[in-house]
């Protein structure tokens, strides 16, 4: 069978059905990449709360200022998205492309992670 090659310009409706194929991939990566940079730092604060590692106050009336975890989880969603679009489209690669996307997803969990973590030693030095 004779595969067609980049070098050689399709016509028509082929040119047509490879420019859909590709943005699909394009859009299917930044879907992958949104939900994971959205569900990252929303479940390591449900975790961190769920196991007292986020409590709210220190029972002394002093508030300890937290950056809101819906913050982080909508600039993970932004970040995470334009990642896997980008990877996509410079690696030809749907895969690459959403593998990029929960790369950076694993970052932003961390900045929620350590801003938590961080939160808590000041409320444990406040106490």
């Amino acid at each position: 069978s004779i595969v067609p090659s980049r070098s050689i310009p399709l016509l028509g409706a082929a040119r047509d059905r490879e420019n859909v194929l590709e943005s699909m991939a394009e859009c299917h990566a930044a879907v992958i990449g949104a939900a994971s940079g959205a569900a990252g730092p929303l479940l390591s604060q449900a975790l961190g709360t769920a196991m007292g590692y986020c409590p709210e106050h220190t029972g002394s009336g002093r508030e300890v200022p937290r950056q809101p975890v819906g913050v982080i989880a909508g600039f993970g969603m932004l970040v995470c998205s334009a990642t896997g679009a980008f990877a996509t489209m410079a690696t030809g690669s749907m895969l690459l492309g959403a593998g990029a996307a929960v790369v950076m997803a694993a970052y932003m969990t961390s900045v929620a992670t350590t801003d938590m973590l961080k939160r808590r030693d000041m409320i444990l030095e406040q106490a």
